[in-house]
């Protein structure tokens, strides 16, 4: 019996799971890019916006809240600005889309501003500012989530974890902020549910307010920094679906407990063009020098290093391209499965 996690290398699980989409509808150059950010949140070691997403994606696909192929439109509004409307199709295509508008945009008039509306789960928003940061451009991106998030000094959920990314283009791994507003993101307590593993009991509550070890009871999460991360999620919320005429907070339909209705997410999406400021490898040189004194910095007790954001991250997908990516035993069973209804086996 399997204990332990098993060793696959992207390519295998890429093409696995780019088999899957296809087969439930998608076009092959979609399901490439949803492929592509899934294995680069594994590959990142954020396993928790990874390949466990794929089942919840084809459920969706299969009762018709996600379209497989949705019809996205783009309306630019400003020189530097645009509407895209995701056409309630899959939240990675839509959001890749987007993200190639802002740097079209970025590269006219210097940023390219998009808001998304109708669109769904878009996976880890590091994807879309790599996909920037790669261009030369700093990336800004976030999305609105289905209520989550206990806002500072209530006893229920009211805001998303409503993550928030922001990246600059470097000359070896970029500077790359990607956190929620919560204490963590949903996606580790949806995995934590998988792989039937316990949570820390200071990550939420349950529906009586009462802490919990158990993923399957949690409420509610705590926002990180008490007022402060309650803020921001309510300033993401406002950017997210006020500005894209979306619904916000506890309007926006849940992401497992609604599946046969649309998502109807928005997301903010900004590309800033660093050749307006100065020549690129000039602003990587600088920043460098910024990045070699600060991770000089001789570390705390109990620390090996002083890591700046994204560095871990970038460290670990040079790692597991080498060695592979882990898949635990209870999200090995679910792909299996996933695979065996679909024809495609799982290359375990």
């Amino acid at each position: 019996m399997q204990t332990g996690p098993t060793l696959i290398s992207e390519e295998k699980l890429n093409k696995f799971t780019v088999n899957i989409l296809t087969g439930a509808g998608v076009p092959a150059d979609e399901a490439a890019i949803v492929a592509d950010c899934l294995l680069l949140a594994n590959l990142s070691g954020v396993d928790s916006h990874g390949i466990v997403r794929l089942a919840h994606y084809i459920r969706r696909l299969e009762n018709g809240s996600i379209k497989p192929h949705a019809a996205v439109t783009f309306e630019q509004t400003a020189p530097s600005m645009g509407i895209m409307d995701g056409g309630d199709g899959l939240g990675h295509v839509v959001t890749h889309h987007a993200t190639t508008k802002a740097m079209e945009l970025a590269a006219q008039s210097g940023t390219g501003v998009v808001s998304v509306g109708n669109s769904s789960h878009n996976g880890m928003t590091a994807y879309y500012i790599l996909r920037m940061i790669e261009a030369g451009y700093i990336g800004i991106a976030m999305t609105a989530t289905d209520k989550m998030l206990i806002p500072f000094g209530a006893k229920q959920a009211f805001f998303g974890t409503n993550p928030l990314a922001i990246g600059f283009p470097t000359d070896g791994i970029p500077v790359l902020l990607d956190m929620a507003t919560t204490l963590t993101a949903w996606g580790k307590v949806a995995l934590a549910r998988v792989e039937g593993k316990p949570i820390p009991a200071d990550w939420g509550m349950d529906a009586e307010g009462k802490p919990t070890t158990d993923p399957k009871a949690i409420a509610g999460l705590h926002p990180f920094g008490g007022s402060k991360g309650s803020g921001l999620a309510m300033i993401i919320d406002i950017f997210c679906s006020v500005l894209a005429g979306m619904p916000w907070g506890p309007h926006i339909n849940q992401m497992y407990g609604e599946m046969d209705k649309p998502r109807k997410l928005g997301h903010f999406i900004m590309a800033i063009d660093v050749r307006r400021f100065m020549p690129v490898e000039m602003f990587k040189g600088i920043l460098g020098n910024m990045l070699a004194e600060f991770t000089a910095l001789e570390p705390a007790d109990g620390f090996n290093a002083v890591y700046y954001p994204g560095q871990i991250e970038g460290m670990r997908r040079q790692q597991r391209r080498v060695e592979g990516l882990p898949i635990d035993p209870g999200l090995y069973a679910e792909l299996a499965e996933v695979g065996q209804r679909f024809g495609v086996p799982f290359p375990g």
